[in-house]
């Protein structure tokens, strides 16, 4: 694994949802992309998946210059691409067909992050950004583009359900400093510039 040394605690992952329309990386943070975002964004320090779709293997094959690729659940591992265990379990089938905790369990999705560096919890391609942040060391996470709604990405396409994200999210407040700086909710809320100079 490729494990920068930090000059900041802070990060921002940004993933393809309505909130990262017109987004901008400040200068001085680093900046994990998620999925197709990494096609859009003029900067990116890192690009992270969970998802080893054909259009996800094909960025993870032609990669930036300057960006390090890290992928949790791939198949077969690719050369230059930082790879993790992709961990996911099910519990009990939730009763109730269509709540955010029967979507939880529909993607098998793990709450919490892993404190074992070579697994990422599974639960969409964003969380597991979350837990790669945590891996790295950082301490407070921004979102932007994280907004679990059924609105086209900035890249085309659309999303599977997400209403279990804001349970997932939350998960993990106790183990990290995570807020968006979009549309989801279950985490505190607030506007990327007063993240930035929140410190």
């Amino acid at each position: 694994m490729i494990y920068p040394v930090l000059t900041s605690t802070r990060a921002i992952i940004v993933a393809s949802g309505p909130s990262a329309k017109n987004f901008t990386p400040p200068p001085d943070i680093t900046i994990i992309a998620v999925n197709g975002a990494i096609g859009w964004l003029p900067r990116a320090d890192h690009f992270f998946t969970l998802d080893p779709s054909a259009d996800n293997i094909a960025r993870l094959r032609k990669r930036r210059d300057g960006v390090i690729y890290h992928a949790a659940g791939l198949k077969s591992p690719i050369n230059g691409v930082n790879a993790y265990h992709r961990l996911a379990r099910r519990g009990p089938q939730p009763q109730v067909k269509g709540t955010p905790e029967w979507w939880l369990w529909r993607w098998s999705a793990v709450c919490g992050l892993s404190e074992d560096k070579n697994k990422i919890h599974s639960g969409n391609s964003a969380y597991g950004a979350l837990g790669l942040a945590y891996h790295l060391g950082f301490k407070k996470v921004a979102l932007i583009g994280v907004d679990a709604t059924s609105q086209p990405r900035i890249e085309g396409g659309t999303s599977n359900n997400l209403s279990h994200l804001p349970l997932l999210f939350a998960s993990a407040r106790r183990q990290i400093d995570v807020v968006s700086c979009g549309q989801l909710t279950g985490i505190p809320q607030m506007s990327l510039e007063a993240w930035c100079q929140r410190g």
